[in-house]
């Protein structure tokens, strides 16, 4: 048990410094008129995996056994929460602070092997239908 608090400690931490250093990305120049069409399918994709590029090494220092799965899920569940929950223009920073915070410990949790299959998968089920339909739904409509 302790174990598993520490690892989703750490991938707290490290998600938040990956939200610190994609923030200093200007987005915001990138999305004006027509230009946002181009945000939403070339720059969203590169700020995920720039996340993950970003949270993997710091997990991996903080010893989290395995970090790119965590590294992985903890960009999509946040994805998941900005289309269907969050809207980034009118959300305070702290707000989205603890989304980012809460969705790294969710994917440490649910990555991890010290649960049993069955609960991760329960664990896992609300966030699938989030990223579904927050993400894959307006993709295919």
């Amino acid at each position: 048990m302790r174990e598993l608090v520490r690892r989703c400690l750490v991938a707290m931490v490290s998600g938040l410094l990956a939200l610190f250093a994609l923030r200093a990305f200007p987005y915001r120049d990138v999305c004006t008129g027509p230009a946002c069409i181009f945000a939403a399918m070339f720059v969203v994709p590169l700020v995920v995996i720039g996340a993950a590029l970003l949270a993997y090494p710091l997990m991996a220092l903080g010893r989290v056994r395995p970090a790119w799965p965590v590294a992985l899920v903890g960009p999509l569940v946040v994805l998941s929460l900005v289309t269907t929950v969050l809207d980034l223009v009118t959300c305070p920073f702290p707000v989205v602070c603890v989304a980012v915070a809460g969705s790294y410990a969710f994917a440490a949790l649910v990555t991890a092997d010290g649960l049993p299959r069955a609960w991760r998968v329960v664990l896992a089920a609300p966030a699938v239908v989030l990223f579904a339909w927050g993400v894959v739904w307006p993709i295919l409509s």
